[in-house]
């Protein structure tokens, strides 16, 4: 099913989102759900098929970004599936008070532990920042 992926089948055409990337695709499709269930609209052959796709995408575009884990969530609110991501950017710092503020409105952290200092500096982005 992946083969036949239209944004997969762009990306390696080079026509779509040049420069962009997205890590890999190794989950299930995220649409189209039954409400509140694990099964894909279209599997009753009475109510006709509707071919399960990848529509939720995270895409990255800069320098200095290493894409940590890319996955699909269980949450079954609608018919589709949410994605996350984690990332490790390399930022660099001109005012650590500002950045400091900054992360106040984000679940970032930074990775070394000591403190902000002018410079160069990693910052840890998405949803597996509990786990480290």
């Amino acid at each position: 099913m992946l083969e036949s992926d239209q944004l997969s089948r762009e990306f390696r055409k080079g026509r779509a989102f040049d420069g962009w990337c997205e890590g890999t695709l190794n989950f299930p499709p995220t649409y189209k759900y039954e409400l509140n269930s694990e099964k894909y609209c279209g599997e009753d052959p009475k109510v006709g098929r509707r071919t399960p796709a990848w529509c939720d995408r995270i895409l990255s575009l800069g320098k200095g970004m290493r894409l940590l884990s890319y996955r699909r969530t269980d949450l079954r609110l609608s018919d589709h599936r949410p994605v996350t991501a984690s990332y490790m950017v390399e930022v660099e710092v001109f005012s650590p008070r500002k950045l400091q503020r900054a992360l106040t409105f984000t679940d970032a952290e930074v990775e070394n532990h000591e403190g902000l200092d002018v410079g160069m500096n990693y910052l840890r982005f998405g949803e597996d920042l509990q786990s480290h």
